[in-house]
């Protein structure tokens, strides 16, 4: 792991560990809110794992699998929070999926929270990116046999860099708007000044 690796690494664990301690907390359990809670921890669990990966080079590319059940459960559970009606919170509730075409919800949370393509810059053929990262694409084949045909994981350092940076600002989106839900405006605002003080300039958000 080179220098610069390992200084998105600290800043992703320190985002993380920053995240998680805002979080600590006991909010109220109506159906709306369970769901949202529930969908934020493991989008926390799915965090920590692509950090806890990466530490290992072997294990890149698992790490990278995670990206897209990342993404995922953060858009649900954004949908669950402040766009799902009565109906669809108890339709999720029975094991449904009430959330339509990845594209789409991605189209309505940019508009809802004004934000401008942060949700939509994970859809289309970025989606399908992260689609192939998971399911055993292209994107994974590609990088299992080196140049000289040693079997293997052969992702480059920047990928590394690429996947720590991106999964901390999907982690990051889904806690800001849970603790703004939760009138909770003061972990709001200290887990955004937190983003912006290790991510003066974010690679990707």
């Amino acid at each position: 792991m080179d220098s610069q690796t390992e200084n998105e690494m600290r800043r992703a664990q320190e985002m993380h560990q920053f995240v998680a301690d805002q979080l600590a907390w006991k909010y109220p359990s109506d159906d709306r809110r369970a769901l949202f809670a529930s969908f934020l921890s493991l989008a926390q669990s799915h965090h920590e794992a692509i950090i806890v990966l990466c530490c290992h080079e072997r294990l890149i590319g698992s790490a990278y699998a995670l990206l897209r059940p990342l993404v995922e459960v953060v858009n649900r559970g954004l949908f669950a929070g402040f766009l799902a009606t009565p109906e669809q919170i108890e339709t999720i509730k029975r094991g449904g999926s009430p959330y339509g075409e990845f594209n789409q919800l991605a189209t309505k949370l940019d508009d809802v929270f004004n934000t401008e393509g942060l949700f939509t810059g994970h859809a289309g053929e970025a989606w399908k990116t992260m689609c192939g990262l998971t399911h055993g694409g292209l994107e994974q084949l590609n990088r299992r046999v080196g140049e000289n045909g040693e079997i293997g994981c052969h992702f480059e350092q920047e990928d590394v860099q690429r996947l720590l940076a991106s999964s901390t600002s999907v982690l990051v989106r889904i806690a800001f708007q849970f603790l703004g839900a939760m009138d909770r405006q003061d972990a709001c605002h200290a887990v955004s000044a937190k983003y912006v003080a290790l991510y003066s300039v974010p690679k990707e958000r």
